[in-house]
């Protein structure tokens, strides 16, 4: 489990979280929303180990800013919202990466499967810095799946954090990253994504955090949290939340503020 209280960050004299208690569990998919600076990446950032925080956070009984990243390693792996490689590698060695960071036996095969599980089959020796943008963010995808190949670790449940998976991607690779984030939390394993697109937080969430200004707004289900009130409380604007017959419930902005 993944288990937070009472978690604060400051950056230069400057809070940026302020209180926030929560958890997350394996099995779930567990997504981060709110506006634009409400502190969703540096919650992620902070869940990772990545930024320093005050407070108790701790993963898989480990308590993450005292635990080694070697260790962590072995059972939760990070997408971050950008990542630069400055070196001519191809499609196959990034993802490699992956491989060579997580833990169980090693599998040679493994990356070409994952490329073409993110729709890059055949791209193993593609230069990376000759690939669009969305495919680059599937490759990256491709790496951090390689390293969390294990829902289930030695260690205990395997974990994804995932910070805007599928902002560069169109609707039907926007579909994909959420089918496999969900096979993952099937298979027992969690996952925490940060996510902009609402419509996506409704038909995948299971829990929700509603952030704004650095605090926690709201936590629980998406229906709990996905209501009229809340959501144009944090994003300034009129929201309307609908539910057509058959489907879950989707939304649409009304009107700026």
């Amino acid at each position: 489990m993944l288990s937070v209280h009472d978690l604060s960050v400051t950056l230069s004299r400057r809070p940026l979280l302020r209180g926030l208690t929560f958890s997350a569990h394996p099995g779930q998919i567990t997504a981060i929303i709110g506006p634009n600076g409400s502190g969703k990446t540096t919650l992620l950032r902070a869940l990772t180990g990545e930024l320093p925080a005050t407070g108790r956070l701790a993963l898989n009984g480990h308590d993450i800013p005292r635990t080694a990243p070697r260790i962590l390693a072995r059972f939760r792996a990070v997408l971050a919202q950008s990542t630069s490689v400055a070196f001519p590698f191809t499609a196959g060695e990034i993802v490699r990466f992956g491989l060579d960071a997580g833990s169980g036996p090693a599998d040679p095969g493994l990356p070409a499967r994952l490329l073409a599980e993110v729709d890059l089959a055949g791209a193993m020796d593609r230069p990376y810095h000759q690939l669009s943008g969305g495919e680059q963010s599937r490759v990256q995808l491709a790496r951090t799946l390689a390293q969390a190949r294990q829902p289930v670790t030695p260690d205990g449940p395997g974990w994804l954090f995932l910070d805007e998976p599928v902002a560069a991607l169109d609707i039907a690779h926007q579909l994909m990253v959420m089918r496999l984030a969900r096979s993952f939390a099937d298979a027992g394993g969690g996952v925490v994504m940060v996510l902009h697109d609402l419509n996506l937080t409704a038909m995948a969430a299971d829990k929700v955090l509603l952030l704004k200004s650095g605090a926690l707004l709201a936590k629980g289900s998406a229906e709990e949290v996905l209501t009229d009130g809340l959501l144009s409380q944090a994003y300034g604007c009129r929201i309307r939340i609908a539910t057509p017959p058959q489907t879950g419930p989707w939304l649409l902005p009304q009107s700026a503020a």
